[in-house]
């Protein structure tokens, strides 16, 4: 049955949360939860998540997306603390709470009873008893949907939840914190401390845009790395739609025609417009050779060679599994070279653009990689910035004198992004000459047209 094979998958997140587990995480989003995809990645998440059925996958999407909501209503209607319910009892009641309030389609008394029905199969009767008993009471919490438009102070309103499509719901008790920063955590399904990091740093206005961007369905997005053209080939292309951003387009298809469009047009790049930000702002720089040195599946190495088609481009990555699909990639794409780290070693000051696309906390894609979002502390912020300094420091003898050097991240936060261009341009002696953050566009209740991810990048001219 739908619901007890999604119980089954969601099961050993329970144990392994906040860290979800790979597999399972590459399921939770239909657009995958990498910031950009790789093409075999794609067809391998498509072909797991076609392989059970449709409610089955979008339950198990919804209640990750969906968990810190969830939990926070079901911790103070159980009879025990959270965390001594059996792991079963609280995937019960994850995907059981999660149904009721942000599936509304689905039948109460089939969401009930194959819930209790499936947790009855797993522990005692008690435990079953208690979930039937919680999801009794979440379900009388439901009262209607309202519009935005309606209610102009439901920001400050302890009753309504916002739902991805952009309505209310209106809920018969005020069960939601009474603090500000609390209660956008408990709405959106994002971590306190996140919400209070951007409350602290951004305000509570840009704070609650990021968090309700979190809640969307990102969707997938296509260009072909050239900009300033007109795309009449992609234009023509049926299951595209233009995005708001220039020359990049929605694909609305399964994976499966998603995979013939790729294989049939190999040089289109699958890229969210903010991840394309940092390679076309090097348009106008004239390099002669490139190297892309934290290049994972290939998506920017793709776009630079497409961009620089008189550019000798270089791309590499330390994991053997993404250094495999680089290689994939990079097959038709005359002017881009994928090689071995210990390659590099004889090419000192070589290189007239080195990007830097270094790994981060990923606060700039949080609603397309979700589990990123769990995971997030202060703690794992500063091991980031000492990776992403250790990852710089290792390549600077490769950049010749006067090249430039792109620091680029899917983040929105100032460590791993201003402070960190500005160590980079004191210790390279250098200078910023360009600097963008694009925060994530759209919020709830927007077309996917509207939707982009956020991201930041600068380039810094070193001297000589």
């Amino acid at each position: 049955m739908p619901r007890a094979a999604a119980l089954d998958h969601l099961l050993p997140q329970v144990t392994a949360f906040p860290n979800l587990l790979f597999d399972q995480r590459r399921t939770a989003s239909v657009a995958d939860s990498s910031a950009e995809t790789g093409r075999a990645e794609k067809d391998a998440v498509e072909e797991k998540t076609e392989s059970r059925s449709g409610l089955a996958a979008a339950i198990e999407r919804a209640t990750i997306r969906h968990w810190l909501t969830a939990e926070s209503i079901a911790r103070p209607l159980c009879t025990r603390p959270w965390l001594e319910v059996q792991p079963p009892a609280r995937a019960a009641l994850l995907a059981g709470i999660t149904q009721l309030l942000f599936m509304p389609r689905e039948p109460t008394h089939a969401v009930v009873d194959d819930t209790v029905g499936w947790t009855r199969s797993r522990l005692q009767q008690g435990a079953a008893g208690m979930v039937n008993a919680v999801l009794r009471r979440v379900a009388g919490l439901r009262r209607e949907t309202i519009t935005r438009e309606s209610c102009a102070d439901w920001v400050e309103r302890r009753d309504l939840l916002p739902l991805p499509d952009g309505q209310l719901l209106l809920l018969n008790e005020p069960l939601l914190p009474s603090d500000a920063v609390a209660r956008l955590a408990v709405q959106t399904s994002h971590p306190h401390p996140l919400i209070a990091r951007w409350h602290a740093t951004r305000g509570l206005p840009i704070a609650r845009q990021l968090a309700l961007h979190g809640m969307m369905q990102m969707p997938l997005v296509i260009h072909d790395g050239r900009p300033d053209r007109a795309c009449s080939d992609l234009a023509a292309l049926s299951g595209l739609s233009p995005h708001s951003c220039t020359d990049f387009f929605v694909h609305h298809l399964g994976g499966a025609e998603l995979a013939q469009l790729l294989q049939k047009h190999p040089k289109l790049i699958l890229q969210d417009p903010a991840s394309a930000q940092a390679v076309l702002t090097t348009q106008g720089l004239k390099p002669r050779r490139i190297l892309d040195a934290c290049a994972g599946r290939g998506t920017k190495s793709v776009q630079l060679a497409l961009l620089h088609p008189g550019a000798e481009v270089w791309a590499t990555d330390p994991d053997p599994a993404r250094l495999r699909a680089l290689r994939e990639r990079a097959k038709g794409i005359a002017n881009l070279r994928v090689c071995e780290l210990s390659e590099l070693g004889p090419y000192p000051r070589s290189f007239d653009l080195l990007l830097l696309d270094v790994p981060c906390s990923n606060t700039g894609v949080l609603a397309r990689r979700i589990e990123a979002r769990y995971r997030f502390s202060d703690h794992a912020m500063a091991e980031l910035v000492a990776l992403q300094r250790a990852i710089a420091t290792h390549h600077r003898g490769l950049v010749a004198e006067r090249g430039h050097v792109v620091w680029s991240t899917c983040s929105l936060d100032p460590t791993e992004n201003q402070e960190q261009a500005r160590w980079l341009a004191q210790h390279w002696r250098g200078q910023i000459v360009n600097e963008t953050e694009w925060l994530p566009r759209g919020s709830i209740g927007d077309a996917a047209e509207l939707l982009t991810d956020g991201s930041y990048h600068s380039i810094v001219h070193l001297s000589a």
